[in-house]
């Protein structure tokens, strides 16, 4: 009993201590944006971002390699608890989402049941998301990814991703990699064509995660979404962590009008958070 007291004591430090870093890089990282939306040493602090993009995408890089093998030959699991491991932790984490394990596979298992058949995710960041979506949408879907290059909050992969992102597909399946900012019009105009009529079953907005942002976002690509379709949005829990993450705003208004359903591990963990409309 003693050594199980003095395990459980040091989990609960380690959890603590990893918050903490977690505040203080969030911290840092907002008053870096701070000072570059006041103007001050806007160079040095453009130069720091760019080389921990960078760094992440070598990192990224050096893994790609074992990781395109797996896609090539299908090696993994089609369980989604084990589809989401593989996300998580394969080949350094090459295409890790940044989601939280139990809410991304909660949310997969609601898109299996339905079996989209037209997906669009705004926001592709490492890619994670995207092949999970991939993989649990019926087997003809066209699946849409809208990514803005160097976007705000984790957007923007480098051009050689798409070479990883496309073996994501099923042999069937139709993906389209897109690199734009998704609150033009113009966006939209594309987005359309692709559709070629046809609405949206799975609309996912991840992108800048700005009030103004996400608001714009849902108001311009909801109204394609099919009357039977939903829409999931990640981060709507309030982050204490960055308060540059607004998405719980707009989440709190649209929760007071429309039907929705929050999928959260722990209201504790002070981010994250997916959450579904449904017409």
């Amino acid at each position: 009993m003693f050594h199980e007291d003095a395990a459980n004591d040091y989990d609960n430090r380690r959890k603590i201590v990893a918050n903490l870093e977690l505040h203080m890089i969030a911290t840092i990282k907002t008053q870096l944006r701070q000072m570059r939306r006041e103007g001050k040493a806007v160079g040095l602090i453009n130069a720091i971002a760019y080389g921990n993009y960078q760094m992440k995408n070598l990192k990224d890089w050096m893994n790609a390699g074992t990781m395109k093998k797996l896609l090539e030959r299908r090696a993994f699991s089609q369980e989604t608890d084990k589809l989401v491991q593989f996300t998580m932790t394969e080949s350094g984490g090459a295409i890790r989402p940044l989601q939280n394990p139990w809410e991304i596979g909660e949310l997969m298992k609601r898109v299996r049941a339905k079996q989209p058949r037209v997906i669009v995710e705004i926001g592709t960041a490492k890619g994670g998301t995207l092949f999970l979506f991939c993989q649990h949408a019926a087997d003809d879907a066209t699946i849409i990814s809208l990514d803005l290059p160097f976007g705000r909050n984790g957007g923007g992969y480098p051009k050689w991703k798409e070479k990883l992102y496309a073996k994501f597909a099923k042999p069937g399946q139709t993906l389209h990699l897109m690199r734009a900012n998704s609150h033009l019009d113009e966006t939209r105009t594309r987005i359309e064509a692709l559709l070629k009529g046809r609405k949206i079953d799975v609309l996912m907005i991840d992108a800048d995660h700005s009030y103004e942002g996400v608001k714009r976002d849902y108001d311009l690509y909801s109204p394609l979404l099919a009357d039977d379709g939903f829409i999931a949005m990640h981060d709507v829990i309030l982050n204490r962590f960055d308060p540059e993450i607004e998405v719980h705003r707009f989440w709190d208004e649209l929760k007071a009008t429309e039907k929705t359903e929050e999928l959260v591990h722990d209201y504790g963990q002070g981010n994250l958070g997916i959450g579904i409309v449904r017409r």
